[in-house]
């Protein structure tokens, strides 16, 4: 009894250090509790279907992270980076969908523009990122669950406080010849020195690495985004409760969530099952579903990648989906 309740109190004191927002409906469908199945894949009778013209799975739990680009002074940022991670017990799967910022869609209540302003143009950073969820799922007929967003400054400080990123840096390069090892070593702004092939990143080198775009354009970028993600996960495999709740202690006061306390402790207990999920992952648009265009967006012209959304959102959902997807999925979305 003395232990369950010293771990109650360590457990409700890890729990308040988030920086927590209650969720009040941002995603159209009705979701339920997240993570009821466990890791273990039990209960996998749980309804999928559409729901609010989305497509729902109970076995599945998707939480969108967001990176804010809000390094500069009263700026409200652009959602830089957005990474939907897929939590899939039915299929024992963990999967990654990166959605491209540049994407010309239909923001509700905005108007047509690229994706990564459907944040900022939203005001705020609770308003910003129920933008983002309801863009997405207005588009893309995919339920969103919930979301994590990561501001610009806490980035480094939780890639630095999990000991830094394992990744292998390739020796492609951009027009200038330099390979992602020189881009890093010049601008990183971290003291150490990295090179082609595999090395530890600091968090500084990390979230350079994750924003570069000379190579690979942004196709690349979100690919590195992916890369960083996956070996996060792959560093914390293997990695007990205590170390799971050590990194949570560490670093959950450095993200702002609309997961309930009760979800985010469900997701810890089941993290040892969770980190024994092989990864897959994929972008949208992928390769010939979409075409590059030139639009005007305000005073300014852009150059942004129009979706074939039919074809974005057949392949998305098999992806996070599989077989279990239903025919018809989109009749009312969006």
């Amino acid at each position: 009894m003395l232990v369950a309740g010293v771990g109650c109190v360590y457990a409700d004191n890890l729990l308040n250090r988030i920086n927590y927002i209650a969720p009040d409906g941002g995603s159209s469908a009705a979701t339920g509790s997240l993570f009821e199945n466990g890791g273990d894949g039990e209960n996998q009778d749980a309804g999928a279907g559409v729901i609010g013209g989305l497509y729902h799975d109970d076995a599945v739990t998707n939480i969108l992270l967001l990176g804010v680009d809000d390094y500069q002074k009263n700026d409200t940022g652009r959602s830089d980076s957005m990474l939907l991670v897929s939590v899939d017990t039915r299929h024992k799967k963990i999967k990654l969908t990166s959605f491209l910022r540049d994407l010309y869609v239909a923001i509700p209540g905005i108007g047509n523009n690229k994706l990564n302003a459907a944040y900022s143009l939203a005001g705020g950073k609770t308003e910003g990122a129920k933008s983002v969820m309801r863009t997405l799922e207005s588009n893309f007929g995919i339920d969103i669950d919930r979301y994590v967003i990561i501001d610009n400054d806490a980035f480094n400080k939780i890639i630095d406080r999990l000991g830094g990123v394992t990744i292998t840096l390739t020796d492609e390069k951009d027009p200038s010849g330099n390979t992602e090892a020189d881009l890093i070593n010049r601008y990183s702004g971290d003291g150490g020195r990295v090179r082609t092939g595999v090395n530890k990143l600091s968090g500084a080198q990390a979230h350079y690495y994750a924003r570069i775009r000379a190579i690979g354009d942004d196709f690349g970028r979100t690919e590195r985004q992916r890369k960083i993600f996956s070996s996060v996960v792959d560093s914390l495999k293997g990695a007990g409760l205590p170390t799971v709740y050590g990194v949570l202690a560490d670093t959950l006061n450095l993200v702002t969530t609309n997961m309930m306390k009760a979800e985010i402790l469900s997701m810890a207990s089941n993290s040892p099952a969770y980190l024994k999920y092989p990864i897959s992952q994929t972008r949208v648009p992928a390769n010939g579903e979409y075409h590059a265009e030139d639009v005007r967006i305000g005073r300014d012209g852009a150059k942004v990648l129009v979706p074939y959304l039919d074809k974005c959102r057949a392949s998305v959902a098999s992806f996070i989906y599989e077989s279990d997807i239903p025919d018809r999925v989109y009749d009312n979305a969006g």
